[in-house]
């Protein structure tokens, strides 16, 4: 799983590129990761990214459209129902996430909303739905991942990102969403392209969220199916340490941009490792193109030599 923060790719780039800092552009050719995104889209600037995994996708499009298709507040209404009775768990598909992920009153919701949902004829209308749904399911994991009580109840914490998503919108930038193969995207104009490199070695490569998110969107009820099918995504996309085979990619997707990026995330090896078997070979292969390159990563956890890193290319 791969640890990436905007706010520190940002700076990076104030610190180092002075011309570029007055009106930022971004290009993500591959990107599944929500958080840094919605940061990244709220900093007046324009972004521009690409989504192969069609789940992800989905809630990309669904939060960061700029068309005018909202929710209407009866139909948030109709969905927003309080449950007055329990839900039997032996017919909800989801009964075995109980007391690990979610609680009973939780599980009923998960399973009601799923169904009001494919209720929807309206696949914009259905996909923000699902979007804000995803911010619940978020919230809840983080909650009882850390054993804090649910301030909110379930009918309340949907309204509630329904009115943080309406605001977002509001303030949405310049923002583009594809959903293409990477063999199939074409080169953006920006000031900087950025590449999240994910490694074939890696134990994970989503996070427990989006497994568990893909596993309620399509009725997975064993989440090892929906990380199989998650994961098997995400592998066409996932570099290998010594070989080339993606190099010509980095170079045909930076042909419009006035710097690149390199972003990923080490455990259990240090810094100078890369240097030999990664950072040297990009800088050779962004050479012709960029005169300057440079290297910063910080330690994330000593015990297990976790290190996040950014190779510059400018």
């Amino acid at each position: 799983m791969q640890r990436f923060q905007a706010s520190w790719l940002v700076e990076t780039i104030m610190d180092n590129i002075t011309d570029l800092s007055a009106s930022p552009s971004w290009f993500f050719p591959c990107v599944c990761l929500f958080s840094p995104m919605e940061w990244l889209a709220q900093r007046n600037t324009r972004v521009i990214m690409n989504v192969p995994v069609h789940s992800q996708a989905m809630l990309f499009k669904s939060w960061f459209s700029k068309s005018d298709i909202f929710p209407q507040e009866d139909i948030l209404k109709a969905f927003n129902q309080i449950l007055m009775k329990n839900i039997d768990i032996n017919i909800n598909p989801f009964k075995g996430w109980l007391d690990t992920y979610f609680t009973k009153q939780q599980l009923d919701y998960l399973l009601y909303w799923r169904e009001a949902a494919n209720e929807l004829n309206d696949e914009a209308l259905k996909g923000t739905f699902l979007a804000i749904v995803s911010q619940v399911i978020n919230y809840w994991l983080a909650n009882n991942r850390v054993g804090l009580e649910n301030t909110y109840k379930p009918d309340e914490i949907l309204a509630f990102y329904y009115k943080r998503y309406r605001g977002f919108r509001d303030h949405l930038t310049d923002f583009k969403v594809t959903e293409q193969a990477v063999e199939g995207v074409k080169a953006e104009e920006c000031s900087t392209v950025v590449f999240n490199l994910v490694f074939g070695d890696e134990d994970y490569l989503e996070d427990e969220s989006q497994i568990i998110y893909n596993a309620w969107l399509n009725g997975y009820t064993d989440l090892e199916e929906s990380r199989r099918n998650f994961s098997d995504e995400l592998k066409r996309y996932v570099i290998e340490l010594n070989s080339t085979k993606n190099f010509d990619f980095f170079k045909k997707m930076s042909e419009n941009a006035k710097s690149a990026a390199f972003c990923w995330s080490g455990k259990g090896i240090t810094p100078n490792f890369y240097q030999r078997t990664l950072i040297t070979p990009l800088e050779h292969l962004m050479a012709d193109r960029y005169q300057h390159s440079k290297l910063v990563y910080k330690c994330i956890d000593t015990s297990t030599d976790a290190y996040d890193y950014i190779l510059l290319c400018y």
